[in-house]
C-alpha cells in the first residue's frame, strides 16, 4: 500500500511537472516575435536611400508593435531577383518586400503605366498620380493576384550614360548600342529614340561597357555611382525619360493572418518609410551629381521636346492594349489620365 502511495505521489508530480513545462514552453512561445522577412534586391550601402527607408521601417515597426513584430532584412537579391521576389510574396515565402516596377506588369498589366517613357512630366508629377487616385486604382488591382500593395517609393529617373558623346537631344542617340533591361517596353523605346537596344542583364552590364560591347546605358544615378560606372563611362545625360517607382509589397494570404493592430502599424509604417525614402533620394541625387563630376564624369541637360513626341505618337499606342490587359480602349483611357493629371 505505502508503494502505492509513493508511486501517486510520483505519478502526480510527473503530471504536474510536464503541465508547467507545457505551459511554461507556451508562455515563452508567446514572448517571441513575429518574424518579418522583408527583401530588395537593391545594394547594401547604408547610406544608399533604398537602405535608410528600409532600416527606418525595422525600427519603427519593432518599436510601435513592443517587440512582437521582427524585421529581418535581406538586400542584394538574397531571397532571389525581383520576379523572384514577387512570386515569393505571392506564395507566403516572403512575407514583404520593397519591389522596382520592372516585373510588376506581369502580374497587374496597369502596373506597365509607370514604365512609358515620359509618362511624368517630373517627380511632382509622379507623385500626385501614384498618391492619388489613378495610383490607388492600380494598387487595387494586386489584391487579384494575392499581394497587398501598400506604398510607393522612388527608385529616381533613368538617365543615359556613354562614352562617345554627349547626348543633349534625339538625334545624339543615333548609332549608340544603349544597354537596357529585358523589357519590351524599354527595347521599343530605345530603338525609337535613335539608339540600338541591346538587353543584357545587370550582372554583365559593367563588363559589356569597359570592352565596348555596349556604349552606354540608362539607370537612376544612384546606381550608376554604385555600380561605379564613371569608371567606364564619360557622359552623363540627365534625360529622365523612364521614372523608376518602387513600392513596398506583402504577401495578402499572410497579411490576412495578423491581427488589426500589426496590419495598421505595418502600413502606416510603410508608407512613412517611403515617403523617407523619397526624401533621402532627392537630398542623394543632388549629392551624386558633385560625386560623379569629381569622378570625372560630364553631366549634361537634355532638350526633351523631340524624346516626348516620339514616346507619345510610337510607343505609347502600342502599349495601350497591353496596359488595359487586352483591352485597347481602356489601357488608352488609363494612360490619359495620367497624362492629363496635374
Amino acid at each position: 500500500m505505502a508503494r502505492r502511495s509513493v508511486f501517486l505521489v510520483l505519478l502526480v508530480a510527473l503530471v504536474m511537472g510536464i503541465a508547467a513545462f507545457a505551459m511554461y514552453d507556451v508562455a515563452e512561445a508567446a514572448k517571441k516575435p513575429m518574424v518579418i522577412k522583408f527583401a530588395h534586391n537593391g545594394n547594401t550601402i547604408p547610406e544608399d536611400p533604398q537602405n535608410v527607408a528600409c532600416y527606418k521601417f525595422k525600427e519603427m515597426v519593432e518599436e510601435r508593435s513592443n517587440g512582437e513584430l521582427q524585421v529581418d532584412i535581406y538586400p542584394a537579391a538574397q531571397l532571389g531577383d525581383a520576379r523572384t521576389m514577387v512570386e515569393g510574396v505571392q506564395m507566403g515565402a516572403i512575407e514583404m518586400a520593397d519591389i522596382e516596377n520592372g516585373p510588376m506588369g506581369r502580374f497587374v498589366p496597369e502596373a506597365m503605366l509607370w514604365d512609358l517613357p515620359f509618362i511624368f512630366r517630373d517627380i511632382d508629377h509622379a507623385h500626385n498620380v501614384l498618391d492619388g487616385d489613378v495610383g490607388k486604382y492600380v494598387q487595387e488591382k494586386y489584391l487579384g493576384v494575392g499581394i497587398r500593395h501598400l506604398a510607393f517609393n522612388d527608385g529616381g529617373f533613368r538617365y543615359f550614360t556613354n562614352k562617345v558623346r554627349p547626348i543633349t537631344n534625339m538625334s545624339d542617340l543615333s548609332g549608340l548600342k544603349i544597354r537596357v533591361m529585358e523589357s519590351k517596353v524599354m527595347i521599343d523605346t530605345i530603338n525609337a529614340f535613335g539608339a540600338s537596344a541591346v538587353p543584357m542583364a545587370f550582372g554583365e552590364l559593367y563588363t559589356a561597357l569597359q570592352q565596348g560591347v555596349v556604349d552606354g546605358q540608362e539607370n537612376p544615378m544612384n546606381l550608376i555611382y554604385s555600380q561605379r560606372f564613371y569608371e567606364v563611362q564619360k557622359y552623363l545625360s540627365l534625360s529622365g525619360h523612364f521614372y523608376y517607382p518602387r513600392q513596398y509589397i506583402a504577401s495578402q494570404n499572410w497579411w490576412q493572418t495578423l491581427s488589426e493592430e500589426h496590419q495598421k502599424i505595418l502600413a502606416e509604417c510603410a508608407k512613412i518609410a517611403c515617403d523617407v525614402q523619397r526624401e533621402e533620394l532627392a537630398r542623394y541625387e543632388i549629392e551624386m551629381r558633385k560625386v560623379l563630376t569629381e569622378k570625372g564624369m560630364e553631366i549634361n541637360e537634355v532638350d526633351k521636346t523631340d524624346f516626348i513626341k516620339a514616346a507619345q505618337e510610337k510607343i505609347y499606342p502600342s502599349f495601350y492594349a497591353t496596359i488595359g490587359g487586352g483591352d485597347e480602349a481602356y489601357g488608352k483611357e488609363l494612360v490619359e489620365r495620367v497624362t492629363n493629371s496635374k
